[in-house]
């Protein structure tokens, strides 16, 4: 007799590259294939079962190694609707949430002296650093034993669609957080407790989809897309000054440059690619139909963006003309903010002491000696520190150590208000934009046009620009794609 539904509980090492894991399971889906009309692979974070036994060594556990727990009732839970659900799901991720080891270990944890005694000696043992050096012997056999890298995972980077919708499902969308390039994590410092990071940067395809469309994958960087196009003497409308950002990001929050054809990336896409895990199904929509329009920039969504059809150009070449203003007042950088003759306006002033404000235009141009973009020398550096592993370390350790970024988006009024302060606030960079309103149900630019303040400073002295934004404005729109932690 065949048994109508199957449950084969695995293991989600394999999204670590644990090949044996995943020989393992495919032999088993084989064999149960003759004797259940349904087979499912369920991928199971560790089990809280076992942690009882170990809970006395917690002192021994340093605080970062951490990995993903699932409880018998959550898996269980899990498998029963997975029975009953009419998609015909192969395999499906219930990775529980992740936790640091220590806290996990503590909280299961027998009661006893026996235990108590234990956890007593294991804390002794810890001043000697002995947790730290397995840790550290840990971490580097993982590099050749994948098998091992599921006791400290906080990332996980699927290579497919197929494996990327495995981890982002109905029944433990909740427990992960997708990403693109991860520069909220990385650079900003952002965290999200009990949940496992998923980064879309291998889903990263780019082909021509049209004379002026570009069909990207979700994870893929508009350096990656620029570099395509360019080979076809095309280009993106939009183009930021740090260009390591996966275009997927740019459905959720603004990703844009100083163009006058389009403020966002957003603006360029013609139709996108989601996928719904609440409600387990796919959604395709243009860019003038309300699944797009209620989506966009919406971030309490749990939508996940799988594809994007972009706008693209001709190749063009830019000529930058630059010229310094003493004291400008905010009538005067507006005016040339909205110059519809450049391609592209930005100002910058070193910081809100200083009285010199730089006003950069670029315009079209022809001939050698021009630019290949319409991009500063800050832009061009801060990709330059990205393709080198160590400098992009150091450039980001750097960032979330000591600065402060933060972009804001004001009203011309607002503008007029914070150029006639902000010299009182401790900015060392301001970088100012225009951004034409796009009429978006959950944009920052919804009604009105806005000025983009993008601004840095150290990060001891957040708090006294915070109490300045307070005082002085109350509440003021900012974009959380940029934003320190």
């Amino acid at each position: 007799m065949r048994a109508r539904f199957v449950a084969l509980v695995s293991s989600f090492s394999i999204h670590l590259g644990d090949t044996a894991a995943a020989e393992a399971e495919r032999v088993a889906r084989e064999r149960l294939r003759t004797t259940a009309d349904r087979v499912v692979a369920i991928r199971a974070g560790n089990s809280e079962t076992g942690l009882r036994r170990y809970g006395f060594a917690y002192p021994l556990v340093p605080g970062y190694l951490r990995s993903c727990f699932v409880s018998d009732a959550e898996l269980f839970a899990a498998i029963d609707k997975i029975r009953q659900a009419p998609t015909a799901r192969k395999c499906v991720a219930v990775l529980g949430a992740n936790r640091p080891w220590r806290d996990a270990l503590r909280e299961h944890r027998a009661r006893g002296i026996v235990s108590a005694c234990l956890t007593g000696v294991c804390f002794v043992l810890s001043l000697l650093l002995l947790g730290h050096l397995a840790a550290l012997v840990l971490r580097l056999l993982a590099r050749w034993r994948p098998a091992l890298r599921r006791w400290n995972v906080d990332t996980l980077t699927p290579g497919s669609f197929d494996e990327l919708l495995t981890l982002c499902n109905p029944y433990n969308f909740q427990h992960v957080k997708v990403v693109g390039y991860n520069n909220g994590v990385v650079h900003f410092g952002h965290r999200y407790p009990g949940k496992t990071v998923v980064s879309t940067v291998r889903c990263n395809r780019v082909v021509r989809a049209g004379v002026d469309v570009l069909k990207a994958d979700c994870g893929a960087t508009i350096r990656k897309a620029t570099d395509f196009l360019a080979a076809d003497d095309r280009e993106l409308f939009v183009v930021p000054n740090y260009s390591y950002v996966s275009l997927g990001t740019a459905f959720f929050v603004p990703i844009h440059g100083s163009a006058s054809d389009a403020s966002t990336v957003a603006e360029t896409i013609v139709r996108v690619l989601l996928y719904d895990p609440a409600d387990d199904r796919f959604i395709l929509a243009s860019s003038d139909e309300p699944a797009f329009r209620d989506r966009v920039y919406d971030l309490a969504s749990n939508v996940l963006v799988l594809r994007l059809w972009l706008r693209v150009k001709p190749k063009a070449r830019y000529f930058l003309q630059q010229e310094d203003a003493l004291n400008p007042g905010s009538a005067e950088l507006l005016s040339a903010l909205r110059d519809v003759r450049a391609t592209n306006v930005e100002i910058r002033k070193a910081s809100a002491a200083s009285a010199t404000v730089r006003i950069a235009r670029y315009y079209h141009a022809a001939g050698t000696g021009t630019l290949e973009m319409p991009r500063d020398v800050l832009g061009r550096l801060w990709d330059r520190l990205e393709e080198n592993a160590i400098t992009s370390y150091l450039m980001h350790l750097l960032t979330r150590r000591l600065a402060w970024h933060v972009e804001l988006f004001f009203t011309a009024e607002e503008f007029a208000l914070f150029w006639q302060t902000h010299t009182s606030a401790p900015l060392k960079k301001i970088q100012l934009r225009y951004i034409r309103r796009d009429g978006w149900q959950h944009s920052p630019f919804r009604d009105h046009d806005c000025i983009s303040a993008d601004l840095f400073l150290f990060r001891w002295q957040r708090a006294k620009f915070e109490a300045y934004l307070k005082q002085t404005f109350g509440v003021v729109r900012s974009n959380p794609g940029k934003h320190s932690n």
